[in-house]
């Protein structure tokens, strides 16, 4: 029988695999807790890989092996504000801020209450940091992530999402993206062909890296991005990145992480090797068979414990072992399924839930 590592890769490669593969994602439950100073005392001088290793799964070793680098002309300032903190952007064609402001703690991920463009007069400065942004390999951390993952997992680089989506979530927010998409095409356009190229480049640099997958960081939703849209920006960029990534023997994967059930029918052929944490019910309105059925057996998909399940909030213990017992094991065997979280262990999870999945598999 091969060792964990090979019978993830063949899982995510559509071969035939034996047995489970379980690779749960709690980097935020971790990270929460680790803060606040509340992770449980068994845990605590553990790395993310020794405490996967230790509940009995597999390890989803994301590793950060690019460094940003930045054209000398741009100038960039980080600092502190009342409820947060904001990083400005000054280059030769204008300044720009973006913000983030505290959730419900310190200790909680913050979200993003100010955007680099504010109105078209921002559109040269944005374009011109994005021009002036470039990519490098980090070949000691990602050769550091393969070591400590070992047999026991993969390794992979997650970053830069479809252009339009950093433009629409990230550089604009998603209300004023639709509005300049029809104000200002041109403009629009000229910034994602910008993206394009810069964030292929990002992906070459990894494809040259001792890793198993290339993911973006899309937290696609179709909400937000309809299947009008899908095909017009991101199927051409998958295909390209694609591509890049075979070339290099490395996987293609994307974060779905979102409202998916209306994009699903158009990701066979899209350019995607695996489909990761898409949602399920019942945080969404289709079911973890119908997902898979919808990928037809061409693409991966790692997840199918839906977030609010590891919860008090989602039900009870019982409730979630009986979630496993009745939507999960009668997957046992499906090609193409690493059974994963849609999207993350929440910080108010029952970790419980996630130490019981193991022997609830057997």
């Amino acid at each position: 029988m091969p060792g964990i590592r090979q019978r993830y890769l063949n899982t995510l490669r559509l071969k035939s695999a034996d047995g489970w593969v379980w690779a749960p994602n709690f980097d935020y439950w971790l990270a929460y807790h680790s803060r606040a100073g509340t992770l449980p005392p068994k845990y605590r001088g553990l790395s993310r890989n020794d405490i996967a290793r230790a509940i009995g799964g597999a390890i989803w070793n994301r590793s950060y092996c690019l460094k940003t680098i930045l054209d000398p002309s741009v100038t960039v300032h980080n600092y502190k504000t009342p409820d947060g903190h904001a990083i400005e952007y000054q280059t030769p064609v204008g300044t720009i801020r973006e913000a983030w402001q505290k959730a419900e703690n310190e200790f909680a991920s913050p979200f993003q209450c100010e955007h680099k463009l504010k109105s078209p007069a921002d559109f040269p400065a944005v374009q011109y940091l994005a021009e002036a942004t470039h990519y490098q390999g980090n070949p000691e951390a990602a050769q550091h992530a393969l070591t400590e993952t070992a047999d026991d997992g993969i390794v992979l680089m997650m970053g830069r999402c479809v252009p339009f989506i950093q433009f629409a979530k990230t550089d604009v927010g998603y209300l004023n993206a639709y509005y300049l998409l029809q104000d200002e095409p041109d403009r629009v356009e000229r910034l994602l062909t910008a993206y394009t190229h810069s964030f292929l480049q990002a992906y070459q640099e990894a494809a040259r890296l001792p890793i198993d997958i290339i993911a973006t960081d899309d937290n696609m939703d179709g909400r937000t991005l309809s299947p009008t849209l899908f095909k017009r920006y991101a199927i051409p960029f998958y295909q390209s990145a694609q591509k890049i990534a075979h070339a290099g023997g490395k996987l293609f994967q994307g974060h779905w992480c979102g409202h998916t059930e209306m994009l699903l029918e158009h990701v066979p052929g899209s350019g995607l090797d695996v489909v990761e944490a898409a949602v399920s019910q019942p945080m969404a309105s289709i079911t973890l068979p119908e997902i898979l059925n919808r990928l037809h057996g061409e693409v991966a998909l790692q997840g199918g414990i839906p977030s609010v399940l590891v919860c008090p909030q989602g039900g009870t213990h019982a409730d979630f072992e009986r979630y496993i017992s009745e939507t999960i094991l009668p997957l046992k065997g499906r090609r193409g399924f690493v059974l994963g979280m849609s999207d993350n262990v929440p910080p108010n999870a029952d970790f419980s839930r996630i130490e019981s999945v193991s022997a609830l598999l057997q």
